[in-house]
């Protein structure tokens, strides 16, 4: 019998990098909730009008603001401890592509809500949350990493609510940003299929 485990100095490896990692989510959650409290004392304007205007030219710039913008407190506290886990998984499973999946998931996600999203203010951060979740849940499949999936596996069972996201059932809730997100995280996945494949330890008889 063949038994498959992962290196032992590869996940040493690895796991030196989730304190890290962690401190790059609490950074970029940090940055969220610093713009949402500036915006709650600006007299004359609302920084959530700075969001994505579907085909509107004047907003191209809120494909890369409206991750940073959400229209209540509760909707920021939604956001905000599943994409510190899905940044600090991110970060602490595929260092050396983290930082071009989390920035491509941002464009590419806001480019598609700009393009063909319904005529809206799209604001919050929930679309490049599932773009890394689907991007390190497909990944860990593809790698057959399984801490990848199981970090996915958790998180969605956190937060089930995730999983009926991109069903536009509800008017004032971005459908288009998570469904966008998605396929916006399968593509990464693909396109980053053959880096940072974990390494594995195969021992045992064949019978």
């Amino acid at each position: 019998m063949r038994i498959q485990q992962l290196d032992e100095d590869y996940a040493l490896s690895r796991k030196k990098l989730w304190p890290k990692a962690f401190k790059i989510g609490l950074y970029f959650i940090v940055l969220m909730w610093a713009v949402f409290f500036v915006d709650l004392f600006l007299p004359f304007i609302s920084l959530n009008n700075f969001g994505i205007h579907p085909r509107h030219l004047n907003s191209l710039f809120g494909i890369i603001t409206t991750v940073f913008l959400h229209g209540s407190l509760s909707h920021l506290m939604s956001n905000t401890l599943p994409l510190l886990l899905a940044i600090t998984a991110l970060f602490g499973n595929y260092p050396k592509i983290a930082k071009k999946v989390l920035i491509y998931s941002i464009i590419f996600t806001g480019v598609l809500v700009w393009l063909l999203a319904r005529s809206a203010n799209h604001i919050g951060a929930s679309g490049i949350l599932y773009a890394i979740l689907t991007f390190i849940f497909v990944s860990g499949f593809i790698r057959k990493d399984m801490q990848s999936i199981g970090i996915s596996i958790a998180i969605v069972f956190l937060y089930g609510s995730l999983i009926f996201g991109v069903i536009p059932n509800k008017e004032y809730i971005s459908w288009e940003s998570h469904l966008f997100g998605m396929l916006v995280g399968i593509f990464l996945a693909w396109l980053y299929r053959k880096r940072e494949i974990p390494i594995y330890k195969i021992w045992g008889e064949e019978e």
